[in-house]
Formats: structure tokens, C-alpha cells, sequence
């Protein structure tokens, strides 16, 4: 684990040589794996929303009584830790990764359905390279709301990328939510490059077949696409985590054994400069 998660597994770190007691663990894997707690461990989230609320109330007001302002970087971190609701990164993300997507492939996209708040208008039409939107001609009357949505919508030419070169950065991460949410989008673009004409062939020169591609598929998100950067140590750490397990969900669903998995050798979380 140390060499693929090493933010959160360093055997360096004196933390970790505090062992606890083989009794102490197994009361805790039997309160984790209790009936009742059964679903939620299938949600990429849980373990942020669990860290969200690990800092108990009292000590979030004490910080607050006695001074206005946060004295360091582990105040300014859980005085101002508020997870985003999935509804919220589901918006943003669909009308940013997904949008610039569904552009570059010009409607034709599974995101188009998979992501369910991306903002579309009934009437688009995708300009070619080069090509300029008419001009716009004065209505005769004022039209209704109805009638506005309804008139078409010219999109500018967007270039299309390969996956590999589309970047992602959250710049206050904490446990990696819209990070999360924007690796289940990016599963669906890399399938869809490698058919593409124009993008498929520097895919299918490293990668022979679609399967080669799909083992190698989560280790590039994380190489390649997700960036993350937060204040707080220990949830730029459990970004890292949850971000891992990801990758072993999506391995998982090929049904890849641990031994035939390829290994996850970077990510790109990092904690930011702490307040002096």
C-alpha cells in the first residue's frame, strides 16, 4: 500500500509505527462491518463524510469563541470543511468536463444521457472548423420564454483532445468528491477516444486492444487527469485513499485479481502550503 498510496501509508511516518492491539482491531472491523452500516461502504464518499464530522462540535465552537479568525491551518481547515452534496458536484462537473466533452464530440456522446444536469437547449448546432454563427436577425416581436429556448443554439468548434491531455484541478479537494464524480465521467471518455478517428490511433498504439486499454484506463485518470489540492493533511490523504479504491471498484468490475491488476503508481494529491 505504502507504494501506491504513500500520502497515506508511509511507513516513515511515526504514525504509523503506533501500532494498535489485534483485540482493538477486531472491535473495530466489527463496528465497520456492522448489518446496519452495509450500503454506505458502497459509496465512493463515505469515507469523506465520515472525516467531515470527526471533528466534534465542541471544538469547532471553542476555536470559534476564542478567536474570529482561524490561528492556523488545522482551525482554518475545520472551521471551514463543508463537503459539497452530490447534487452539486453532479451540476458543475457535467456543465464543465461533461460539457467541454459532449463539444468535442458534437452531441454524440453517452454523457449526453449519463450525465443528468448537463444544461443543453432543444435547438444546438455544431459549427464546423472555422465556420461562423449566422447573424442574428431582429425578431419581429418579443418572444415568449417558451419561443427563446426554442431557437437555435450555434456551438463554437471545440478541437477534440486526447483523453490524456484533459486536466481536472479542484483546488480545495478535501476528501475528493468532485474528483470521484469526474473519474466515473472519464471511464466514458477514454472508451470513446479509442473509437474515435481522430483520436483513436495514439491510443491504440499503446494500447493494442480495448481491454489493454480498459486495465490501463484507471491508473491514467489518476496519472493523467485528477488533480487535487487542500490545506488539510489528513483529507488530502483520504482523497488519495478514496480515489485508490476507486480504481480497485473499476478493477473490480473487470473482474481482475489483485495479481493481474496493473499497479497504481501516481496521483497527484498534494497538501497545500500551511498559513504561517
Amino acid at each position: 500500500l505504502s507504494q501506491e498510496i504513500g500520502v497515506l501509508f508511509n511507513p516513515n511516518d511515526p504514525a504509523n509505527r503506533v501500532y494498535p492491539p489485534q483485540r482493538i482491531l477486531d472491535d473495530v472491523l466489527a463496528l465497520i462491518n456492522d448489518e446496519s452500516l452495509r450500503g454506505i461502504w458502497e459509496q465512493d464518499e463515505t469515507i469523506g463524510w465520515v472525516y467531515q464530522y470527526f471533528t466534534p462540535k465542541e471544538l469547532r465552537d471553542k476555536a470559534r469563541k476564542e478567536s474570529q479568525a482561524p490561528r492556523n491551518s488545522y482551525e482554518l481547515a475545520f472551521r471551514n470543511q463543508f463537503f459539497t452534496p452530490r447534487y452539486v458536484v453532479e451540476f458543475l462537473t457535467d456543465n464543465t468536463l461533461g460539457r467541454i466533452w459532449y463539444e468535442m464530440r458534437q452531441g454524440k456522446t453517452k454523457l449526453a444521457d449519463r450525465c443528468r444536469y448537463l444544461v443543453r437547449r432543444p435547438n444546438e448546432v455544431f459549427l464546423a472548423k472555422g465556420q461562423q454563427p449566422p447573424a442574428a436577425a431582429e425578431p419581429e416581436k418579443e418572444l415568449s420564454q417558451e419561443e427563446l429556448l426554442r431557437q437555435p443554439v450555434h456551438i463554437p468548434f471545440r478541437a477534440k483532445k486526447d483523453p490524456r491531455e484533459l486536466r481536472i484541478l479542484d483546488p480545495a479537494c478535501g476528501s475528493g468528491h468532485f474528483l470521484l464524480y469526474c473519474f466515473d465521467l472519464l471511464l466514458v471518455i477514454y472508451e470513446e477516444a479509442y473509437d474515435a478517428p481522430e483520436l483513436g490511433a495514439a491510443l491504440r498504439k499503446d494500447y493494442p486492444s480495448l481491454e489493454d486499454l480498459r486495465k490501463a484506463i484507471p491508473g491514467l485518470i489518476l496519472r493523467h487527469n485528477l488533480h487535487g489540492i487542500d490545506i488539510d493533511l489528513r483529507a488530502t490523504q483520504i482523497a488519495a485513499l478514496a480515489l485508490w479504491l476507486r480504481c480497485l471498484r473499476a478493477y473490480q468490475a473487470m473482474n481482475l485479481k489483485n495479481g493481474q491488476r496493473p499497479p497504481i503508481t501516481r496521483s497527484n494529491i498534494v497538501c497545500a502550503e500551511p498559513m504561517p
